[in-house]
């Protein structure tokens, strides 16, 4: 399955870049409700619930944060729901315009219509939008009760608001923001970091939108997405099928530091769809699963593992490996050759000499590039 976006007549005004501190605020409470998924921010997540110092957020380790206060972390876990791998779509921007201030973008929250944002938060307790509609879930019994028991299957947490979405939805909304509020003043040193690396990216992204114009640009977003042309478009690999079409929803697209590995295409009816994507900061490739696949597979092997074992500690020429291993000199060279492709091995030359070395740090990343490729 997946989201195409289509590009066929989408003037250059209906793509815009720009920075979100909402979005980043609902990525970094997710990357804390859910620091399973995010390898780059578990160690941030943690240090929240511990009362010493922490070593910063993800953009840089600089500085120390103060763990977060035991209520808010239970308000926050409370609400999880809304942030979780379905977000609650007022949580990314309502308006194809970059660079709002947090204010801004939690006074759009406040401003729609009680209907709507009963719907959109019933889809995000439900735990997406592609089943029953939810547009008069306030006033229907038969929405309101099929959304209390899709919300009371997932967990206690979504059934509770649930209920409290039906009893008082404007109360809610309330709490919302002052939660939202309250858990952004608390992580502005870490915000603050992120909204620097954005800044650095924003105008990179823009540029090569300039440059080779929007497809190729937001294809090279996520390893997951593919240009393609006649018509010109974008698809992402998603476990959700959507189409766009850009000449009519504008598209704005958001970096975002806390929100690694996800790539996220928010693409609901209405005025702009939206994508937040994580920036490279280490210029390192980002993993995808063909290449996560292919090393694991090439380690499966017995023989590459005890060739791996033993260029582990040392690096060796081909002939002291077929002395070591028991293997014949053609039988290595074709294992070396296995691991080399897959990125594993380094070689020194020395001469007519070539030595090979286990490339540690590509297999110590296998875990974490995993848990990437598959939460992307």
């Amino acid at each position: 399955m997946s989201v195409v976006l289509m590009l066929a007549g989408a003037a250059p005004s209906s793509v815009v870049v720009g920075a979100s501190p909402l979005a980043e605020l609902t990525a970094a409470l997710h990357a804390y409700t859910e620091a399973e998924h995010h390898p780059a921010t578990v160690r941030w997540a943690r240090n929240l619930d511990t009362e010493g110092p922490g070593s910063g957020g993800p953009a840089q380790d600089e500085g120390s944060v103060a763990a977060l206060p035991a209520g808010l972390r239970q308000r926050i876990m409370d609400w999880a729901p809304l942030w979780a791998s379905y977000r609650a779509r007022y949580l990314l921007p309502l308006r194809a315009a970059a660079d709002r201030s947090l204010d801004a973008e939690l006074a759009d929250i406040a401003d729609l219509p009680l209907e709507r944002f009963a719907e959109l938060t019933g889809y995000a307790v439900r735990g997406g939008n592609s089943g029953a509609p939810l547009d008069r879930v306030l006033h229907d019994s038969t929405q309101r009760d099929g959304l209390l028991a899709a919300a009371e299957l997932r967990s206690t947490a979504r059934a509770e608001l649930a209920r409290r979405l039906l009893d008082a939805p404007d109360e809610l909304r309330s709490d919302l923001l002052a939660l939202l509020s309250a858990a952004a003043q608390a992580l502005e040193p870490d915000l603050t970091r992120a909204a620097r690396t954005i800044a650095t990216h924003v105008p990179r992204l823009r540029a090569a939108i300039e440059r080779s114009g929007p497809g190729q640009a937001l294809a090279g977003l996520a390893p997951s997405a593919s240009y393609r042309s006649g018509p010109p478009r974008v698809v992402f690999d998603k476990f959700h099928h959507g189409i766009v079409n850009v000449a009519t929803t504008r598209l704005l697209v958001v970096p975002s530091v806390f929100g690694r590995p996800h790539v996220l295409v928010k693409h609901e009816p209405g005025p702009v769809a939206v994508i937040q994507y994580p920036p490279l900061t280490d210029g390192a490739a980002q993993p995808n699963y063909a290449d996560v696949h292919r090393r694991l597979e090439v380690l499966r092997d017995p023989g590459r593992q005890r060739i791996a074992r033993a260029i582990a500690r040392e690096p060796l020429t081909p002939s002291e490996l077929a002395t070591r291993s028991g293997m014949t000199l053609p039988q290595v060279s074709r294992h070396l050759a296995r691991l080399r492709q897959a990125g594993l091995v380094t070689v020194d030359r020395a001469g007519r000499r070539a030595y090979y070395q286990l490339n540690l740090e590509p297999v110590r990343r296998i875990g974490d590039d995993l848990l990437a490729a598959l939460f992307r």
